[in-house]
């Protein structure tokens, strides 16, 4: 193949054309695409090559510390003498990571500094000599994500390009013995949800909690105990017809890059956890076929086990929303019934056999957490359109359909829909009790290690819904008493989406989620004030926060400097649920701007 060397970094665009499946040590990319295809049968001659031994197939290799050491291979059919060099030209080397970086969706690149690598002169093949090593040399630079374009060539031919990526963590100062802390209502479990389409997970890590101000640093630690990945999706293969473990592009690009992007976080402590919810395909954790040896459910369970291995993950936390059940028998489809009672209960069961809490085992080993927003039919919010209670396994109500009920054939004048009467005929059948008993035996609030109110409107308690048939005693997740609870339960929970305020221009909460409402002013907001939620948190004892869509906040706009409402918020809410000390809370590190969120744009 003959270039003008001029023309090198163009080629890359080839890049934008082909598969890229990283995995979870390295890059793996599909070779080029030839500029001419070959003819059929085995070819006479070839051109020489440029690869890697052992990975001949991949133009894009992860260094791991130590000399990499490639080979000029002679082509197929010819002998002669071959001398090569590397283009040095920094201009078009840069210009091949910015191509890179767009072919991976990645803008994290950086070119690797001239001074931290070294290259041969010359890469002479002898004539008749079959092949030549070529060792390449990396020192270690400073934190970052690099890159390191080769691009060999002899006069104006081009014999090959590779790419070594170099990875190098953020040391971290932070000491590891904060993972034995007990959390508290006062210092509960920080827990942050990402919106992967729009902010760099990487962030989360750098605020950093000193508890008892910074004059005691030795005493520092991340704010964050879970960062919540949102979200991989659960979908239906009509090819399989079954259930799938789906990633988006998204949620792809920060797993096949878990070096990069979770690494960071638990070198920290965090726990990282994958969030899982349905994507509007009429499959979703409360309709999977419970019949049968319940295949559909095992296999499910399985395949989001072997990801969490595979990627390394911490957790699950399950998100029933968007499922778009069928609401009637005429809207159901093959392998989609309507919602089935027991469904999400024999998943969690399944996936928890499949990672089991060990007696004793030291939150800093716990790479088995399984999580539950607490949101969809199986739960009892009054949030996504009101919940069901089913994981209440107080089965009786809906047998009975008490008169004011949501199970009653009339609800304040509205008739049962399809749905919910046909899971309350499926209970009433004498025939389902043996497997209504199996349900029953299945006590969700002890398999859930943390359970996080969906309802970012006010903290009310447990998030009742009215119409389940409770009485005010119940906790309507069977195996959770109000001790429990408290331990697991995270009944504050905060929408923490940013917003320009339109006369400042400063970066602000956004009002809907982080003000008092006014239905009489027209004005969207809250239920109560922040301050309300705190204190249900703090009088019912619980020990856990979720903060939702966390975002990236700059440090500058319109070149001025830029308050971090986040910095502010955590040590008031300790403050407020009772904390006596002074927390200070610091962003520290890179402020990582891979991905800029809508509210910016």
């Amino acid at each position: 193949m003959r270039h003008n060397i001029t023309k090198v970094a163009g080629r890359l665009l080839v890049l934008a054309a082909t598969a890229l499946l990283p995995v979870l040590y390295g890059c793996e990319v599909d070779p080029l695409v030839a500029d001419v295809p070959p003819e059929e049968g085995s070819p006479l001659s070839a051109d020489p090559s440029f690869v890697y031994p052992g990975e001949e197939s991949l133009i894009c290799h992860r260094w791991q510390g130590s000399d990499m050491t490639f080979e000029l291979r002679q082509g197929k059919g010819r002998s002669d003498a071959l001398s090569a060099s590397f283009v040095s030209d920094r201009e078009i080397l840069q210009a091949m990571v910015d191509r890179y970086a767009d072919s991976r969706n990645l803008g994290i690149y950086d070119l690797l500094p001239e001074d931290r690598y070294e290259l041969p002169q010359k890469a002479v093949l002898d004539a008749g000599s079959e092949s030549v090593s070529i060792t390449i040399s990396i020192s270690t630079p400073g934190p970052g994500t690099f890159l390191l374009p080769l691009v060999l060539m002899s006069g104006e031919d081009e014999i090959g390009v590779q790419f070594i990526e170099v990875v190098v963590s953020p040391e971290t100062d932070i000491n590891m013995d904060w993972l034995d802390r007990t959390p508290s209502v006062e210092e509960p479990r920080f827990v942050a949800i990402i919106e992967a389409t729009e902010n760099d997970i990487r962030n989360a890590g750098n605020y950093i909690l000193y508890p008892d101000g910074t004059g005691s640093p030795q005493t520092k630690r991340p704010v964050f105990d879970m960062v919540v990945l949102f979200s991989a999706n659960i979908n239906y293969d009509e090819m399989q017809g079954k259930p799938v473990l789906y990633f988006n592009d998204d949620i792809r690009r920060i797993l096949d890059n878990r070096d990069i992007f979770i690494q960071p976080l638990q070198d920290k402590g965090i726990k990282v956890l994958l969030s899982v919810m349905p994507n509007h395909q009429g499959i979703g954790f409360s309709n999977l076929d419970i019949s049968g040896d319940r295949g559909m459910i095992n296999g499910f369970a399985a395949e989001l086990h072997d990801a969490l291995q595979q990627y390394g993950l911490d957790g699950v936390m399950f998100d029933d929303e968007y499922a778009d059940y069928p609401t009637t028998p005429e809207s159901q489809q093959p392998g989609r019934p309507m919602v089935q009672l027991g469904s999400f209960h024999f998943l969690v069961k399944a996936l928890r056999d499949l990672m089991p809490v060990v007696e004793g085992q030291a939150w800093k080993d716990r790479h088995n957490l399984i999580t539950l927003y607490n949101i969809g039919p199986h739960s009892n919010a009054v949030t996504g359109g009101g919940g069901w209670g089913l994981f209440s396994n107080n089965f009786e109500n809906i047998r009975t359909a008490k008169e004011k009920t949501i199970w009653a054939d009339d609800y304040y004048g509205n008739t049962i829909t399809a749905d919910r009467l046909a899971l309350r005929q499926w209970v009433q059948d004498e025939a389902n009790q043996a497997v209504i008993d199996e349900i029953s035996q299945i006590e969700a609030g002890g398999l859930f290690d943390y359970i996080w109110n969906a309802n970012y409107a006010r903290g009310d308690a447990y998030n009742r819904s009215s119409g389940l048939g409770f009485s005010s005693e119940d906790v309507c997740i069977a195996g959770m008493t109000e001790e429990v609870a408290k331990k697991k339960y995270g009944q504050a929970s905060f929408e923490m989406s940013l917003e320009i305020d339109s006369y400042t221009g400063k970066i602000q909460h956004a009002a809907r989620f982080w003000q008092l409402g006014d239905n009489d002013a027209g004005i969207e907001g809250r239920l109560e004030q922040i301050g309300t939620t705190l204190a249900n948190q703090k009088n019912n004892g619980h020990e856990s926060i979720i903060c939702f869509n966390l975002q990236y906040v700059p440090e500058q706009k319109d070149g001025q400097s830029v308050e971090n409402p986040y910095v502010t918020d955590f040590p008031s809410f300790m403050t407020q649920l009772g904390y006596e000390g002074e927390p200070v809370v610091l962003f520290e590190g890179a402020n990582y701007d891979s991905l800029v969120p809508s509210y910016l744009r």
